[in-house]
């Protein structure tokens, strides 16, 4: 089956709930290039992601190449995704491509997405309708395959509900003086909307007769050209400008694949979230895993109590035998990871510094922890954290939140500047972060919502 699929406008809040679970179910996915990267985070980790995107005046895929590839895909495959930007049946050949793997035997869906013409325009404040101003738009390309202009400017002069021009980026003087030739009176609204809904955003309102006049250089593709009087509202009702924290750019990596809570982060901010799984944890089964020389075990994270439990599985061992243990959890995570295992702790330390300082009998003391971490104590070396194949964006990051030390040692090797604004978790991974030489970092307490927290708090939100 291939799904044709919309990814929408390219901002986070704008893939639709459909696009996400063809997303989740793709063993294939070929994106294009105005899709959103950020999107792939939806597919398995074993989903082969291809970008076939066409970009104009850059070498791109050719339009029967992707074609051939669908094909060839469906049968590899039993769910292969064609993610386009927008939707796939507004100015995006969504249906040429049905058509085509439909004639050579494939089955195939269609996923509608939020196209830019509605979506990208309201974000930026740019209602394409409005009671007395436009009971109607038109959506207009100015690219077609044989290069021939396709605009009849006769017929746009005399239009009087709103017109929308895709793919003018290196057209727009050619349209601004053929609409004035063709008697549009110069005083008519005109907009541009440069890489809408993006993080970096441009929007130009003026008229016909002046835009020629401005430096339009900063205006280019994905550009989406309006013209009429709807324009006008463009500066009160701009999505963006009531966005507290709008552009703002942040990473959140972390070791495991547990949600980040960052529901309010783009909806209610304006925040673009990055998230990375910088590193996958790797259960150790240990060949001596005896139990009975320890009075205490201390778990210092949930990845610890859930390799644990799988040796304890594999050694064929369950919970009866840790009866009469007293059992430590290092934070609140790992003590609910407990909890779910059927343990309750004795006792919940914030850092492990505490757990030393606090417990009186520290001689038969069992650390439960990563093959890469040391203590003093005896202990059970149940995982390993190898580091992910992921890509690192170059942005100038407003803020990066990390989950440990060995996050924040791997985006040192990826070039992260040191100066940074870096959210972490108080003593140890502050303690690792200087040592690093990052000078710019900022704990909180042990949890992702704490990190979060640390983010809104760093861009000077209360929360």
């Amino acid at each position: 089956m291939i799904w044709f699929v919309g990814a929408g406008c390219y901002h986070p809040d704008m893939l639709t709930i459909g696009a996400i679970k063809c997303l989740k179910m793709a063993d294939c996915v070929l994106y294009d290039h105005l899709v959103n990267p950020e999107f792939l985070q939806y597919t398995s980790g074993d989903c082969e992601c291809i970008c076939v995107g066409k970009r104009g005046y850059h070498p791109s895929f050719l339009q029967t190449d992707i074609e051939k590839l669908l094909v060839k895909k469906d049968k590899e495959y039993d769910n292969v995704v064609r993610l386009k930007g927008g939707d796939p049946f507004l100015f995006a050949r969504g249906s040429e491509e049905m058509l085509y793997v439909l004639d050579h035997g494939c089955d195939c869906q269609y996923v509608p997405g939020i196209s830019s013409a509605i979506g990208a325009l309201g974000f930026a404040g740019i209602p394409v309708t409005q009671r007395h101003l436009s009971t109607g738009f038109v959506v207009h390309t100015m690219h077609t395959q044989d290069g021939k202009d396709p605009l009849d400017y006769e017929r746009v002069a005399r239009e009087r509900n709103t017109q929308i021009f895709f793919m003018g980026s290196h057209k727009i003087e050619r349209l601004v003086k053929n609409c004035l030739a063709h008697g549009m009176p110069a005083d008519t609204p005109i907009a541009l909307g440069s890489h809408l809904t993006y993080p970096h955003q441009e929007v130009l309102v003026s008229s016909l007769g002046q835009i020629l006049n401005q430096d339009l250089k900063e205006y280019t593709s994905p550009l989406l050209i309006v013209i009429g009087d709807v324009v006008k509202e463009q500066e009160r009702l701009a999505n963006a400008s009531r966005l507290p924290h709008f552009s703002k750019q942040v990473l959140l990596c972390s070791i495991d694949n547990t949600p980040w809570p960052i529901e309010d982060l783009t909806l209610r901010y304006g925040i673009y979230p990055s998230i990375r799984q910088v590193a996958e944890i790797k259960t150790i089964f240990e060949e001596k895993f005896t139990l009975e020389s320890y009075s205490t075990f201390v778990f210092v994270s949930r990845n610890a109590v859930e390799s644990f439990f799988e040796n304890m599985v594999f050694h064929h061992l369950d919970i009866r035998d840790l009866y009469q243990k007293k059992i430590v959890a290092i934070g609140s995570k790992t003590k609910e990871a407990l909890i779910q295992k059927g343990i309750l702790c004795d006792c919940v330390f914030s850092h492990f510094r505490s757990f030393e300082k606090e417990w009186t009998d520290l001689t038969s003391v069992c650390v439960i922890k990563a093959k890469e971490n040391e203590y003093v104590y005896p202990s059970f070396s149940c995982y390993t954290i190898e580091e992910t194949d992921f890509d690192l964006p170059e942005v100038s990051w407003d803020a990066v939140a990390v989950t440990c030390s060995r996050s924040l040692k791997i985006l040192k090797n990826r070039g992260l500047a040191l100066n940074t604004p870096i959210v972490c978790f108080a003593h140890k991974t502050l303690q690792k972060g200087k040592e690093m030489g990052f000078t710019n970092l900022h704990p909180v307490l042990s949890s992702k919502e704490a990190l979060v927290q640390g983010i809104l708090q760093l861009f000077g939100e209360t929360v």
